[in-house]
């Protein structure tokens, strides 16, 4: 069943059988389906998974294009050290996005950096349910991130776009937004 894995077991027994082995394993965890039978609160769906490698490019264009991914609908986008043919260093460019920006994305990878090629794949996640909500501090009235964790328990998050906002109005540096934002939560 769908669960999250909290312990593994393996055993062997005693007996010889001669058709099959005689092995045993044992997985326990967490479903995530509550006790009436519906879906717990975890929520599962799939997304695109993009990646290149780049060995032959400005690294100035890595910012740019970080940008550009995530204004044309990039969940996520990460650069990842690598080792490429005939031992050169190289980027590999990873990045999450729905079906319907694929295109879209591809297009940018290709138009905006030195790559001849774009690998891509399905891929399922499973997330902890969230929300925007808005909260009272020290700064007035801002946006944090409700997060349900599989227990039950409640964990707010501030949203980095709001503090470095907050940082630069007020010229005071990011991690103390953060802390102040954070002992009002």
């Amino acid at each position: 069943p769908e669960m999250i894995i909290e312990k593994t077991g393996y055993g062997a027994g005693k007996r010889d059988i001669e058709s099959i082995p005689n092995l045993f394993r044992v997985v326990m965890g967490t479903g995530i389906w509550d006790d009436t039978g519906q879906k717990s609160a975890l929520h599962k769906d799939t997304v695109v998974v993009m990646e290149t490698c780049i060995d032959d490019m400005n690294p100035e264009v890595f910012g740019f294009l970080m940008e550009r991914l995530f204004e044309q609908g990039a969940l996520d986008v990460y650069w990842i050290p690598v080792f490429m043919k005939k031992n050169r260093p190289g980027t590999m460019i990873q990045v999450l996005c729905r079906e319907n920006c694929k295109n879209d994305l591809i297009q940018c990878i290709l138009t905006e950096t030195s790559s001849i090629g774009v690998r891509y794949y399905d891929t399922q996640r499973i997330l902890l349910p969230r929300e925007h909500v808005f909260v009272t501090t020290v700064y007035g009235e801002i946006q944090v991130k409700r997060i349900i964790e599989p227990g039950g328990g409640v964990r707010m998050v501030p949203e980095y776009d709001v503090c470095r906002k907050i940082a630069l109005e007020k010229n005071i540096p990011l991690k103390v937004v953060y802390d102040t934002v954070a002992k009002s939560l």
